[in-house]
C-alpha cells in the first residue's frame, strides 16, 4: 500500500499556510495543507502571498470569495499553472450557478471550483444546468433536509454522468435503507446517501457496506460522532475490507497525531484528526495507473473537500448567528 500523504511535508505545508493565513480556522489551514500534500507539492510562501494579492484585487473585503472559503481558493490558485486563468474560470462558473437561481455564497464557490477542477471548459454551462437539476429535485424530495450545502454533492452527481432519475432513484434507495439506524441524523443521513449515489455498486450492497463501516468503527471505539458519517461513506471508494479500512485508519491517526495541528486540546481535535486519516486511507488505496489515477485523486479530493469545508462553513457560520 502506498502512503498519499508525506507526514513531513504536510507538516512543513502547514506551516507555510499558517504564515499566511495566520488568522484563518485551523481547519482550513490544515485542508489547504492537505490538499497541497496530496498532490506532493512544496506549498512555497511567496508564490501564495502572490496568489492572494491576486485575488484580493479582484473582491473588496467583504465579497463572498473573501469569507471562508478564501484560503481554499487560493491554495487552488496556487496548484493551478496560471493561477489568473484559474480564478477567472472560478467566477465564470460560479456566474453561471449564480444566474439559475439563489443559494447560499459559499456552498456555490465551493461547487464552481468542483465543476472547473473536474470538467472540461466546453462542458461547463450544461454540468451547471445539470447540477442546478438535480439539486432542485433534491429539494422537492427532502424540502426540510435539502439546504445549499448539498449543492457541491450535485456537482459531483452531474459529474458522473448518470441519467438523472436513476440517480435520484438510487439516493432515495440508499436513504431508505440506512436512515432507519440514524433516526436523529437525517442530514448526515442524507449527505451518506448522495455520496453513496456516486458509486455503481447495487443500493441494497453500497448501504450494507457502509453500515458495516460505521458499526466497526464503534465497535473499535474510534470516536467519531454521526457528523463523521460522510467521511465513512467515502471509504467504501478504498475497495478493502471493513477490518483493513478501520486497521489502515487506525494507523493514519496515529501518524497524523505526531503533527503539530493535529492535537486533541490544541488542534483541530481527535474526530477531525480521524476524518483525515480516513480520507488518507481512501487515499492510500487508489491503484497506481497513470491513466485514472489523476481523475480519481481529483474525484476524491473533491468529496472530501466538500465534506470537510462544508462542515466548517456551517458550523463558523452557526456560531457567528448567536
Amino acid at each position: 500500500m502506498k502512503q498519499s500523504v508525506d507526514q513531513n511535508l504536510l507538516a512543513a505545508n502547514i506551516d507555510t499556510i499558517r504564515s499566511v493565513f495566520k488568522m484563518d480556522y485551523q481547519h482550513m489551514q490544515i485542508m489547504g495543507a492537505f490538499i497541497c500534500t496530496v498532490y506532493k507539492v512544496v506549498a512555497e510562501e511567496e508564490h501564495i502571498r502572490a496568489c492572494r494579492k491576486i485575488l484580493k484585487s479582484r473582491f473588496g473585503i467583504f465579497s463572498e470569495f473573501r469569507g471562508h472559503l478564501e484560503l481554499l481558493i487560493v491554495i487552488k490558485m496556487s496548484l493551478a499553472e496560471d493561477p489568473e486563468e484559474y480564478l477567472e474560470g472560478i467566477i465564470s462558473t460560479y456566474d453561471s450557478l449564480s444566474s439559475s437561481f439563489v443559494l447560499g455564497n459559499e456552498s456555490r464557490i465551493l461547487t464552481a471550483i468542483i465543476l472547473y477542477d473536474n470538467i472540461r471548459p466546453e462542458y461547463l454551462d450544461a454540468l451547471c444546468d445539470q447540477t442546478v437539476n438535480i439539486y432542485q429535485i433534491m429539494k422537492e424530495n427532502h424540502p426540510f433536509l435539502t439546504d445549499q450545502y448539498d449543492m457541491p454533492f450535485a456537482a459531483l452527481m452531474a459529474i458522473k454522468g448518470d441519467v438523472i432519475d436513476f440517480q435520484i432513484e438510487d439516493i432515495e434507495a440508499c436513504y431508505e435503507l440506512i436512515s432507519p439506524g440514524f433516526m436523529l441524523s437525517k442530514n448526515e443521513t442524507q449527505t451518506v446517501s448522495h455520496i453513496l449515489s456516486l458509486s455503481d455498486l447495487p443500493a441494497d450492497q453500497k448501504s450494507g457496506m457502509f453500515m458495516e463501516m460505521y458499526d466497526a468503527f464503534k465497535e473499535n471505539k474510534i470516536g467519531m460522532s454521526t457528523r463523521c458519517m460522510p467521511i465513512l461513506a467515502v471509504l467504501i471508494y478504498a475497495g478493502i475490507s471493513v477490518e483493513q479500512a478501520v486497521l489502515q485508519t487506525i494507523d493514519n491517526d496515529l501518524i497524523l497525531k505526531q503533527i503539530k495541528g493535529f492535537g486533541s486540546v490544541f488542534g483541530v481535535g481527535s474526530e477531525t484528526r480521524r476524518m483525515f486519516a480516513a480520507a488518507m486511507t481512501v487515499l492510500d488505496n487508489i491503484p497506481d495507473d497513470t491513466a485514472v489515477e489523476g481523475a480519481v485523486i481529483s474525484s476524491i479530493l473533491s468529496l472530501i473537500i466538500s465534506i470537510e469545508t462544508m462542515a466548517v462553513v456551517a458550523a463558523t457560520t452557526t456560531t457567528s448567528s448567536h
